[in-house]
């Protein structure tokens, strides 16, 4: 399976998805839109890395007059069976979480385990959570974590892919939460 390719996760009000785009556009350059439904767009920055087009719309963006609600920047998009998921994100870990670190598992979406005869099932979250934090070798603090192991479940063309996520909290924007 070939996965899309993008790197960045744009969630916007319903309907509004175009005007994100624009903005998102004016202020990082080249954006190309891999996937695009109603309140979300997966887009790849074709001018710089997504933690620095991450950083860039925070110093420019006005979270009052704005059409994007939260961007995320993701590291690898991968098949979202958890047992393939697991084995990525723990050679990611190592590389992206210090032995001192702590992190966070975030897991939005559900994702899939293959079955005794071979099938896929929806995994349970806590199921999935459990099974990847079990071989990071780090201290977990849910409240104020170093870092946050970020995965979203995304539909492309109606298949399932998983975008993966090691980053520090601030790499997330939230314009509701910088609004306050």
């Amino acid at each position: 399976m070939v996965e899309p390719r993008f790197n960045l996760i744009m969630s916007t009000y319903a309907l509004r998805e175009e005007a994100a785009i624009e903005e998102l556009t004016q202020y990082v350059g080249g954006v190309y839109v891999v996937w695009k439904q109603r309140s979300l767009v997966l887009v790849r920055t074709t001018r710089m890395d997504p933690y620095d087009a991450v950083k860039t719309v925070k110093e420019n963006i006005d979270p009052k007059f704005t059409n994007i609600l939260r961007i995320i920047p993701v590291d690898l998009v991968y098949s979202p069976v958890l047992e393939d998921v697991a084995k990525v994100i723990w050679d990611l870990a190592n590389e992206k979480i210090g032995s001192n670190e702590t992190f966070r598992i975030t897991l939005e979406g559900h994702l899939l385990k293959v079955t005794d005869e071979g099938g896929l099932i929806e995994a349970r979250s806590r199921e999935s959570i459990d099974y990847i934090a079990k071989n990071i070798d780090r201290k977990v603090s849910l409240k104020n974590p170093d870092k946050i192991v970020y995965i979203k479940v995304v539909r492309v063309a109606g298949k399932p892919y998983a975008a993966i996520s090691i980053c520090k909290p601030e790499d997330i924007i939230s314009t509701q939460k910088m609004s306050k």
